[in-house]
């Protein structure tokens, strides 16, 4: 059946589901632990409403992977194509998407879950028609992202000395307009990618209203710019470690656990404030007569008011102590996320040097590093597909993600060195003006004959070559 579940899919989906709710703090109630559970009387259930309201959820994960992305596109990407695919910088999906910002959501997935993919897709064309004609008249190529939870199925063959998808399976849905125009219902449909011994060709499958069973609703054979059937599947897997179809690891699930927990702590702590917060006056050894002389009398609490009590009798304020162990298990989770990377400050924290600091981050980055490199690498690849749709062989068309995060810090030493080794032949300029751009020294666009000029080496060369 076209709605089958790949088993890998089955067993990551829940996780899945969990990390996108805390990241985008929904769904939050049924993280919340469920007080007295046995419990089915409304009161108890009353309880728990109120249990959850006064709970405070503080949005880390989600916080920390929106600081991952926008360190990555702290430099916005470098986009290199032909003419003819010009159009993918400001609409790559024909939705008016541009790669930039599809790029952005794409390593958001990647950064949260650990996948996505990219479709490329080409629209059938009839007739002779030149990919010019094709570009003005809109008739292009188009990249589509996929978030995980869509790619529901895949089978991968060797053919040849190559392993390759030979079955994708997309769930996606779209809105059917209700007979006046207006309303609309929300449909399943089911993008089935296959390669057989033929070629490439695809399919969309939906749900038939009346018998529930799934139906051809249409079938594509795309083809190169050269008329020919594709011998692979158009389209890339992208993943926290490698660009397969194998299923990686989630970078943000073990912080958004800890942030479930996290929410569960303060849901408990914010309780317990709310019932045992408040100072609560108390007297012992009262009598009916004395209590209701004090009523007569209009005896208040914090009215300024001596109130005077019978020989024996004691008059005092009960207040509950801190929940401190609720407390500290929060303080604990802050310490744990801040060590699984959440970007943010910690009170009264201890100054660090910055080798401390990039020491630390270390580790985070080069998961941020390598996930810059899978994105921009299949981009590239996606890239690749769209130019043999077009017909744009010969040039280059590349997609380049910043990966450098940890920025060095070079000393006033350091620069001298380097300097000194460039004037005793020691160091190529090339090499001295890469680690210039690598410190920030120097604008990374420059060129290597820019550079030469401005510091003169290129007239001093020629007066070497004329003494020669």
């Amino acid at each position: 059946m076209i709605d089958f579940q790949h088993p890998n899919y089955v067993n990551s989906i829940q996780q899945w589901q969990l990390i996108d709710d805390i990241c985008e703090a929904k769904n939050l109630k049924q993280y919340i632990v469920k007080i007295n559970s046995h419990d089915g009387s409304q009161s108890a259930q009353q309880r728990r409403d109120q249990f959850f309201k006064r709970s405070v959820f503080y949005a880390i994960a989600g916080y920390t992977a929106q600081g991952f992305l926008g360190k990555a596109f702290s430099e916005p990407p470098k986009c290199t194509v032909p003419d003819s695919l010009d159009y993918v910088r400001y609409d790559i999906d024909g939705a008016g998407v541009s790669i930039y910002q599809q790029a952005q959501e794409v390593f958001k997935d990647v950064v949260r879950i650990g996948r996505a993919g990219l479709l490329i897709d080409f629209p059938t064309v009839d007739g002779d028609v030149s990919r010019q004609d094709m570009v003005d008249n809109q008739t292009v190529a188009t990249v589509t992202r996929f978030s995980a939870d869509q790619i529901v199925n895949w089978q991968v063959r060797k053919i040849g000395s190559k392993v390759k998808p030979v079955l994708i399976v997309l769930k996606s849905t779209e809105n059917e307009l209700h007979y006046d125009g207006f309303g609309f219902d929300v449909i399943d449909i089911y993008i089935e990618l296959r390669l057989d011994d033929d070629g490439y060709y695809q399919r969309e499958w939906r749900k038939h209203d009346l018998t529930g069973e799934h139906y051809i609703h249409s079938e594509s054979t795309p083809v190169d710019s050269r008329g020919q059937r594709l011998t692979m599947i158009p389209f890339v897997f992208v993943g926290s470690e490698a660009n397969t179809s194998r299923i990686d690891f989630a970078p943000m699930y073990d912080l958004s656990k800890i942030n479930v927990g996290h929410f569960n702590n303060s849901a408990i702590y914010e309780d317990s404030v709310f019932v045992v917060g408040q100072v609560q006056p108390w007297m012992s050894g009262l009598s009916g007569d004395t209590l209701n002389d004090l009523r007569k009398n209009g005896q208040f609490i914090g009215s300024g008011t001596l109130m005077g009590v019978p020989s024996g009798e004691k008059f005092d304020f009960a207040q509950a102590k801190p929940n401190s162990l609720a407390k500290e298990a929060m303080t604990d989770k802050v310490q744990m996320m801040i060590g699984l990377g959440a970007m943010f400050l910690s009170p009264n924290g201890v100054a660090k040097t910055a080798t401390q600091v990039d020491g630390e981050l270390m580790a985070q980055h080069s998961v941020l590093s390598l996930i810059s490199s899978n994105v921009s690498e299949a981009y590239n690849q996606a890239l690749g597909y769209v130019k043999l749709f077009m017909g744009d062989d010969n040039e280059e068309a590349t997609l380049l993600i910043n990966r450098q995060f940890v920025k060095p810090n070079a000393s006033a030493q350091d620069i001298t060195a380097m300097v000194a080794s460039f004037l005793q032949g020691a160091l190529p300029i090339s090499d001295l003006l890469n680690w210039q751009k690598l410190h920030g020294l120097v604008d990374k666009d420059k060129t290597l004959e820019d550079y030469s000029e401005e510091i003169g080496i290129q007239d001093s060369m020629a007066d070497l070559d004329e003494e020669i």
